[in-house]
Formats: C-alpha cells, structure tokens, sequence
C-alpha cells in the first residue's frame, strides 16, 4: 500500500511540474491595429515581466537595418518601427519576438504560434 501511494504521489508531482512549466508569451495589437500596423510600419506588443530593457535592447541591436525597437519596462510594451515596411522585414520582426524567447502571441484572445501570426497578420 505505501508503494502504490509512493507511486501515485511521484505521479501527481510530475504531472503538476510539467503543468508549472510557464510559455513566454507577447500580446499584440487588436485584428484591426494590426491591419493598421502593416500599413504604417509601426507594431505594439506586450512582451511580459520577464524581459528587463537590457534584454529587449540586447536582441534588438541585431536587426537596426530592419526595425528599431522601443521598449518600456514600466509596461511592458515593445514598439516596433519598420525601417522598411516590407513583407520580408516584418518577418524578421517575428524572428526578433522569437529571440526575445516569444513561444506564443495573443490577438484578441487568441493563442498563435509566430508563424502563424506572421501568416495571419503581417504576410
């Protein structure tokens, strides 16, 4: 009996670890402010607690030929500026979000992996 409650405890454990396990996430404008964006250039996202400015700023120095970001602890929110307002351009701008370690982003509710957004959003 104590074998199979050891086992039952080992069980639970693991599964609630494996639950714990938290996906970075970054929340993006509504549907129609990113229809928007793709034609200004200019995006919005909340990244998340996670990331200190320095962290935003390390990742983003990588891509100053295509986009420049701004980045608020305060509130959390990225902005991005197009360099070029591009298809290819704003592909890199998911790549960026993926640096920033992004696994998800939400519109409206709705969970999306990046390259699903950029399919949905910024193609």
């Amino acid at each position: 009996m104590r074998t199979l409650f050891l086992t039952f405890l080992t069980v639970v454990c693991m599964v609630t670890l494996s639950y714990a396990q938290e996906t970075n996430s970054a929340t993006a404008q509504s549907k129609t402010e990113l229809i928007s964006s793709k034609v200004s250039g200019n995006y919005s996202f909340i990244i998340g607690n996670k990331l200190s400015a320095e962290q935003v700023s390390k990742n983003a120095q990588y891509y100053v030929h295509y986009f420049t970001v701004t980045y608020s602890e305060k509130t959390n929110e990225a902005l991005v500026k197009m360099v070029t307002n591009d298809e290819k351009n704003r592909h890199i701008v998911v790549r960026f979000l993926t640096a920033c370690g992004i696994q998800n982003i939400l519109v409206e509710g709705r969970t999306l992996a990046p390259e699903e957004f950029f399919n949905n959003y910024m193609k």
